[in-house]
């Protein structure tokens, strides 16, 4: 077997360059989107389960819902992941 070492630019670490507070807050309410979309499709299931076009329905009405929910400030997650991610860069 031939294992290839990680190259440098996708090493993570003290040499990763520090992300700007924006890429920070962009990750963090990304994140909790994707968290939101899986609480949001679960929970979804049985309203639309109405076959091909509740499926493509449920699907744009999770996609909508979830990024609304982002944009308004989401499950207050992001904030805290973004603490998170800007403390361990200082370290």
């Amino acid at each position: 077997m031939n294992v290839q070492p990680i190259s440098p630019s996708l090493q993570v670490g003290a040499a990763a360059a520090p992300a700007t507070p924006e890429k920070l807050a962009d990750a963090a309410q990304q994140f909790e989107g994707i968290l939101l979309r899986q609480f949001l499709s679960e929970s979804m299931k049985p309203l639309l389960q109405g076959g091909t076009g509740g499926q493509v329905y449920g699907y744009l009405i999770t996609e909508s819902l979830a990024n609304s929910m982002v944009k308004a400030g989401g499950l207050g997650l992001s904030s805290v992941l973004q603490a998170q991610f800007s403390h361990g860069q200082k370290q």
